[in-house]
């Protein structure tokens, strides 16, 4: 049961992940800036 819950708990981890990702380009691609250069990461993601 204790690798079920693991399982779930890395699954929920990755699609936040995504969605934050997928935030992210969107709100870079409208010009929005970061101080660290946060936007240069959307650059590897192929989407």
């Amino acid at each position: 049961m204790g690798r079920k819950k693991l399982l779930v708990i890395a699954a929920t981890l990755f699609a936040c992940l995504l969605f934050y990702l997928l935030a992210l380009d969107s709100y870079c691609d409208q010009g929005g800036k970061f101080a660290l250069g946060i936007c240069s990461i959307t650059r590897i993601v192929p989407w």
